[in-house]
């Protein structure tokens, strides 16, 4: 093979729609819009007029038709339809005028020209119009198929009947162009049904002049075609300087490459009926004849009616059927987010619904990321897809490929499980996305005609593929292909899109609402931190001043007392046993006084404590009767206990813990200066914490204090400064204990709890 080029789509550029030439079974005559005069005219012209073409070129339309022929052709609309239908016209021409008794004209204006193609008038063929029976059994049954299947199977069993072709075919044209036969009626050995045909079997320019005309009759492929002259005596084609435009020609000659085309299937006559549906060109009915064949205008008419009726249902069908997948579609969605109240994250979603989903789809595997996790279902290539290439196809949110290796560089593994791919982006960042996986699919093509021929060289030196040839290059195309997806698969998945995009920005947004709240309480333990290291500081400050301030009294009333006593000794006087024990012990207490202003100052400072193994009824024994002698309303209340025997020991500071009783028996007992109560304390053995409860008979704790009850600062004493309870709490917890409020109703009751010493039970002392 040389290094010539070999192009696929050359067909796809040539100017069929200029060329230059017409079918024997009709003639051509076209003249300017504005001064009617004809500056085109077949060569043949002379078979139906009384003027050749040479002589009719230059002439007034009413030079060559007459007078009262062109006001009439003036009279109607020439503008082309969309489609451009068979619009026959059968004016009563002027023997002098025309060289046959009767003429069937098809005008239309396209451009600068007015388009006369003229055809003879067949009388000799029975009108089929005029069948009624006929007419009633294609209406039966066209209304009886329940598919597009059955509707296919109808109309080429029907059109063969009314026009006698020896194949009538159903193509339909799949999203890349490739085509497929789905419905054939024949009555030879050999069939077309089920075959796939590649894009370029139809090109382009062929394609347009399908939408454009719904009809299009061959009536004999070795038919010599008939030239159109210019008035300068040219070829009126795509070389001529006025080429004349025939895309809504009815007679406009066949391209050379259609007719090797159906040379190499051995066809002698063709039409081809288009299929539209929802504007859109759906397929064809193609009909082969193996001998020459030559259709009325009549029947023409009538195929043309029939195709029509037929795009109507089909695109019925197709509407139903796309009606059927958006609301299979729309089900989906709800489902989704129906039970996203129950897993909102959409991973475990999406496996929930995974076979209803994978079916809408016509998929084999998805690909899900979200939040940077990456979650795979079905048969996944073992490297996970690129999704960034898809950008690049991306409309309205969404990417669809079904050849993914053209636009991304894939494995072998990759192009055989994701061929075809469709991204749909459910972030507005792009960072969360589903990918939907098509795998490849192959066609395996085989034809009944004569497929030797491969390519030829054209003399721009490109070598073009010959029909049928060009199938060995498709099924070479056609590898790493998926399904294609259509305009309906869009419409499915722009809904389930919605649904989980909507329910993806619901799950940030939670994401985002919880991480706000985490930061704003970590923020708000920071202040407390802060508040709290602020608090321990000055409580410290505080706790080092009284300390200095208090440990001078307390030594200055030891050394009285001691000295008081060493006096009266001076002076010879016997002191009563009793005065003398009392004076002892008002030093020792001075000296466990600074002591427990020492032991305060360093616990408020540094947070050491200096613990040993005691027995908690002890320690709540004695700081409730000291508290009792050091109060000055010692009448006012009644101490009762409670205690529980046989406690364990707990490991504490005694005294900071005795202090903490002293301060809550010495509130209860200001609680009661109006009324006077009693107080009761209680031990008790609760798991594995002894809890201490100081219950009284006052006023109890007005409710919007009670939270802030142990708060530095938040005392209930109007002349005090809030830090006892606070001092409570700090030496309660140090111990791994807590101090709360019960809820009482009479009274306050303040507890606290400590851990007890792992050891066994013992007598109590």
């Amino acid at each position: 093979m040389s290094d010539a080029h070999v192009d696929l789509t050359s067909c796809d550029t040539e100017p069929i729609h200029i060329i230059g030439s017409i079918q024997p079974v009709g003639a051509l005559l076209a003249a300017s819009r504005q001064t009617l005069e004809v500056t085109h005219a077949s060569q043949n012209l002379g078979e139906y007029l009384n003027v050749d073409a040479e002589a009719a070129l230059g002439l007034s339309l009413e030079q060559v038709l007459g007078k009262d022929v062109v006001e009439e052709l003036l009279k109607r609309n020439l503008e082309p339809g969309e489609p451009h239908l068979l619009r026959p016209w059968y004016p009563a021409m002027d023997p002098a005028k025309s060289a046959v008794r009767r003429l069937e004209f098809l005008p239309h204006a396209h451009d600068q020209y007015i388009v006369l193609e003229i055809l003879n008038l067949d009388t000799n063929v029975s009108d089929i119009w005029q069948q009624d029976e006929l007419r009633q059994r294609i209406i039966s049954d066209l209304n009886r198929p329940k598919d597009v299947d059955g509707l296919a199977k109808v109309t080429t069993d029907l059109i063969r009947e009314i026009t006698g072709f020896d194949r009538v075919m159903i193509y339909r044209f799949a999203e890349d162009k490739h085509g497929q036969v789905m419905a054939e009626s024949t009555n030879r050995d050999d069939s077309f049904l089920d075959m796939h045909y590649p894009a370029s079997d139809i090109p382009e320019p062929a394609r347009r002049h399908f939408t454009l005309n719904l009809i299009r009759a061959i009536s004999d492929i070795n038919a010599v075609p008939v030239p159109i002259f210019g008035r300068s005596g040219e070829i009126a084609d795509a070389a001529s300087d006025r080429p004349l435009d025939l895309t809504y020609s009815k007679l406009r000659a066949v391209a050379p490459v259609h007719i090797e085309y159906l040379s190499n299937m051995g066809v002698g006559a063709s039409m081809s009926i288009s299929l539209v549906a929802n504007n859109q060109l759906w397929g064809l009915i193609a009909c082969h004849h193996y001998a020459p064949m030559h259709l009325s205008s009549s029947l023409l008419r009538f195929c043309e009616m029939l195709g029509g009726t037929i795009s109507s249902l089909l695109q019925n069908f197709q509407n139903t059927t796309i009606l059927r997948r958006s609301i299979a579609a729309e089900r989906v969605a709800f489902d989704l987010e129906r039970d996203a109240h129950k897993t909102p994250e959409l991973a475990p979603l999406i496996a929930a619904f995974l076979d209803p989903m994978m079916k809408l789809f016509g998929a084999q595997a998805l690909q899900l990321k979200v939040d940077n996790q990456l979650t795979s279902f079905g048969d996944t290539p073992t490297e996970p897809i690129d999704v960034k290439p898809l950008a690049s196809v991306m409309d309205d949110c969404i990417g669809l490929t079904h050849h993914l290796s053209a636009i991304a560089d894939l494995t072998q593994d990759q192009i055989s499980k994701s061929a075809g791919a469709a991204y749909l982006e459910l972030s507005e960042d792009g960072a969360d996305y589903l990918l939907i996986m098509r795998e490849q699919h192959e066609h395996v093509v085989t034809w009944a005609g004569k497929p030797e021929k491969v390519e030829k060289v054209g003399a721009d030196g490109v070598r073009r593929l010959s029909p049928r040839g060009s199938f060995a290059l498709w099924r070479q195309e056609r590898l790493g292909h998926s399904k294609p997806f259509t305009a309906s698969d869009r419409d499915v998945l722009r809904i389930v899109r919605r649904a989980l995009f909507a329910l993806n920005s619901l799950n940030r947004e939670r994401a985002a609402m919880e991480a706000q709240k985490q930061a704003q309480a970590e923020l708000t333990r920071m202040r407390l931190g802060v508040l709290e290291a602020s608090r321990k500081r000055s409580m410290g400050e505080l706790a080092s001043a009284l300390a200095h301030e208090l440990n001078q009294p307390l030594s200055a009333i030891s050394n009285y007392v001691n000295a008081c006593k060493q006096e009266l000794r001076n002076c010879g006087l016997k002191l009563p046993e009793r005065v003398l024990t009392l004076m002892d012990e008002a030093v020792s207490e001075t000296a466990r006084s600074a002591d427990l202003v020492r032991r305060l100052r360093s616990f408020i400072s540094t947070g050491k404590l200096r613990t040993e193994k005691s027995d908690p009824n002890i320690i709540v024994r004695r700081a409730a009767e000291l508290a009792m002698i050091a109060s000055e309303l010692p009448s006012l209340a009644e101490m009762h206990f409670d205690f529980e025997d046989d406690l364990p020991d707990v490991e504490c500071d005694p005294v900071q813990i005795g202090q903490v009783v002293l301060n809550l028996v010495r509130n209860a007992m200001e609680s009661m200066q109006q009324n006077p109560g009693h107080i009761v304390l209680t031990t008790r053995l609760e798991v594995s914490d002894i809890v201490v409860s100081v219950r009284d008979t006052g006023p109890g704790i007005p409710a919007d204090i009670s939270p802030s009850l142990f708060d530095a600062f938040k005392g209930t004493k109007s002349d005090g400064m809030g830090l006892g309870l606070s001092l409570c709490r700090s030496i309660i917890e140090a111990h791994g204990g807590k101090i709360w409020h019960e809820a009482s109703a009479e009274g306050a009751d303040l507890r606290f709890s400590l851990p007890t010493v792992k050891r066994g039970r013992r007598g109590r002392n």
